[in-house]
């Protein structure tokens, strides 16, 4: 079977959509399946990897992404020859791939839009969640198929109004690299006493990922359990600013920060950890969260869509409902009780085992036979390969939107 993996950013970094369509081009091709990733940006100066088809495209900042409408020619050719497209960014590559595609379109929600645009767009949540309800479903109805990694971000995308079929396939992990890491690191080697409890964060140091709440709340339990120190693995455009907070809060000290990591490395820095922390709540399924628990780490974290999925309270970590405060008395708990610590890890290891790449890509691979001989794109309304997007109803998002930032109005 020919696979076309559609993607926007496809490179060496700590990013997780960027870890699945490696890891699931991988597994596929070991199956004897043929795989392109298409995908945008320059070429990587190390030379692409067979199987990679960039098309050229501008920058969106330092977030890694880039934007382009269109695909070279070549590149269109190429995916016209695809028997399924597998899309793992919705607002890059649902369309495109849709476009140019003449086969059944399948999407990976990754990602909870609703709250990343409410991050980086100054728009209230309501009318953040107002411009979701509007292109969530006009998106989605590009493809055959969504996918989603955890129940509870299935009933979300739901709750927005996505109409097409969605199917439950959880996130996967290479279960050996962070059960087995190459070169585990101890506290010493990272400048850490043998005797602290070392608290461990992975990913981008980014508003999104709230990182700022996870040191203000780190800074309150070490007022508590002086021996905690917290490592922050990963790069993003927070990293300077966190630098500041930890001297203000004046835990500097106590804070650890890696800069950019190669993702082969990761294991080896969580080996040093004795359990894994974020306050983040934009996650559907947290790989960093599936990752930690392979290298049998207890969990503390917000009890938020995907990672309630994921960890189960009390047994492989401990989840809060309120961010503000519930992390720091969760961080304590932990590290004032290593017995406890002990028993979580061995259940997190145990119990990661489901969430195995090879069962995950054995799921992902039944759907795509399944779509391959039923062939739903050629029964659809809006046939693929037939045009470009055309919104519904476009004035209709525009009023949402300026009703809800209109300011109330005074008097009768």
């Amino acid at each position: 079977m020919r696979i076309g993996m559609v993607t926007a950013c496809y490179k060496p970094v700590i990013n997780g959509v960027t870890r699945m369509v490696a890891l699931y081009k991988s597994y596929l091709e070991e199956a004897g399946h043929e795989v392109t990733v298409f995908t945008l940006g320059d070429p990587d100066p190390n030379g692409e990897e067979p199987g990679v088809v960039r098309s050229p495209a501008l920058p969106l900042g330092d977030t890694g992404y880039y934007f382009s409408t269109r695909y070279t020619r070549a590149a269109q050719e190429l995916l016209r020859q695809m028997d399924i497209i597998h899309c793992h960014h919705l607002f890059l590559s649902v369309d495109i791939a849709h476009r140019y595609g003449r086969c059944p379109i399948v999407y990976t929600n990754h990602t909870r839009y609703d709250l990343y645009t409410s991050t980086y767009i100054p728009l209230p949540q309501p009318a953040a969640d107002a411009l979701m309800r509007q292109i969530w479903p006009e998106l989605t109805d590009l493809c055959d198929v969504v996918v989603t990694p955890s129940g509870s971000v299935r009933q979300v995308m739901l709750d927005f109004g996505v109409r097409r079929p969605i199917e439950v396939i959880e996130n996967g992990v290479d279960m050996a690299l962070f059960r087995r890491p190459a070169q585990p690191c101890r506290k010493s080697d990272l400048g850490i006493p043998e005797t602290a409890v070392l608290l461990a964060y992975v990913g981008r140091l980014s508003p999104e990922k709230d990182v700022e709440t996870l040191l203000t709340q780190f800074a309150t339990a070490r007022d508590v359990a002086p021996e905690l120190h917290l490592l922050l693995v990963g790069k993003g455009p927070q990293a300077k600013s966190l630098v500041e907070l930890a001297d203000e809060l004046g835990v500097r000290e106590a804070v650890h920060f890696t800069g950019p990591v190669d993702y082969e490395a990761v294991p080896d820095y969580l080996a040093a950890a004795d359990i894994f922390v974020t306050a983040s709540v934009t996650e559907v399924h947290p790989l960093a969260v599936i990752e930690a628990m392979a290298a049998g780490l207890p969990v503390v974290a917000v009890a938020a869509p995907g990672v309630v999925d994921t960890v189960e309270p009390g047994v492989h970590g401990l989840l809060t409902h309120y961010a503000e405060g519930g992390l720091a008395a969760a961080m304590v708990a932990l590290a004032v009780d290593p017995a406890r610590r002990r028993r979580m890890s061995e259940a997190a290891r145990r119990d990661s085992q489901r969430f195995d790449i090879r069962a995950t890509v054995g799921k992902t691979l039944a759907l795509y036979e399944r779509l391959h001989e039923e062939r739903p794109d050629l029964t659809r309304d809006r046939e693929h390969g037939r045009g470009y997007r055309n919104w519904s109803r476009p004035e209709e998002i525009m009023e949402q939107l300026a009703n809800l930032l209109r300011p109330p109005r005074q008097g009768p």
